[in-house]
C-alpha cells in the first residue's frame, strides 16, 4: 500500500508573520546606553546594546554611530552575545545618534528591532601649560629657563629696576641685584 501525502500550500504573508512572532517572542534590540554622556573629545565612549527579551543567540546587528562610521556584528552565541559593549572615541563635538539595528551580516539574518540613543561630545580642555617666564620691562632673559624653572632677566641701558618684586612659582624664589632679577632655587637651611 501506498502512502499519500498532500503537500500544503500557505500564502508567503501568513508564513512571514509566523516567522516575525516567533522571532520577536524570542528577543531582539532592546537598548542602547551610553557612558559617559556628555563625553569630550578623544575620550573612549562605553557603547552597550542590550537584548530585550530572550536575546537572540544568531543574528547579525549594525551599530551606526553618527559620525558616518558603524560596526557590523555577528552575534553567534560563543563569540559575540548581547549585551554588546562598544568603545568608541569621538575627534569633533556635537551632537550624535547612536542607532543598532538588525541587519543581515553573511549567514546571520537580522537581528529584531532597533535602538537609539543620543550623546553629547564637547571639545576637550586645552593642556594647562606652565607660563613661560617674563622679564620686567627693560630687561632681557640671559639663557634659557633650568630643569626647575629658575631664569634670570638682565637690566638693558635704560631699564628702571621693577617697583613690585617679580613672582616665582614655588619652591623658587625671587632675587633683586642692581642689574638683574629673576627666580632662583632656595637652598634649605641648615638646622
Amino acid at each position: 500500500m501506498k502512502a499519500k501525502f498532500t503537500l500544503l500550500t500557505l500564502p508567503v504573508s501568513l508564513v512571514l508573520s509566523l516567522a516575525a512572532s516567533l522571532a520577536s517572542a524570542s528577543g531582539g534590540i532592546g537598548a542602547v546606553t551610553i557612558e559617559p554622556n556628555p563625553a569630550q573629545t578623544g575620550q573612549p565612549v562605553k557603547i552597550t546594546i542590550a537584548a530585550e527579551g530572550e536575546a537572540p543567540s544568531r543574528c547579525g546587528l549594525a551599530v551606526e554611530f553618527g559620525d558616518g562610521t558603524e560596526d557590523k556584528i555577528k552575534i553567534n552565541g560563543a563569540d559575540s552575545k548581547f549585551p554588546v559593549t562598544l568603545t568608541k572615541t569621538y575627534a569633533h563635538p556635537g551632537a550624535y545618534v547612536v542607532k543598532a539595528e538588525g541587519k543581515k551580516i553573511t549567514t546571520h539574518f537580522h537581528c529584531t528591532g532597533q535602538a537609539t540613543a543620543s550623546l553629547v561630545v564637547h571639545a576637550a580642555a586645552a593642556p594647562v601649560t606652565a607660563a613661560a617666564p617674563g622679564c620686567p620691562p627693560g630687561y632681557t632673559m640671559t639663557g634659557k629657563p633650568s630643569r626647575t624653572g629658575a631664569y634670570r632677566c638682565k637690566a638693558g641701558k635704560d631699564a628702571k629696576a621693577p617697583e613690585t618684586a617679580i613672582e616665582c612659582p614655588a619652591p623658587l624664589a625671587a632675587y633683586q641685584t642692581k642689574t638683574t632679577v629673576g627666580c632662583h632655587a632656595v637652598k634649605p637651611s641648615k638646622k
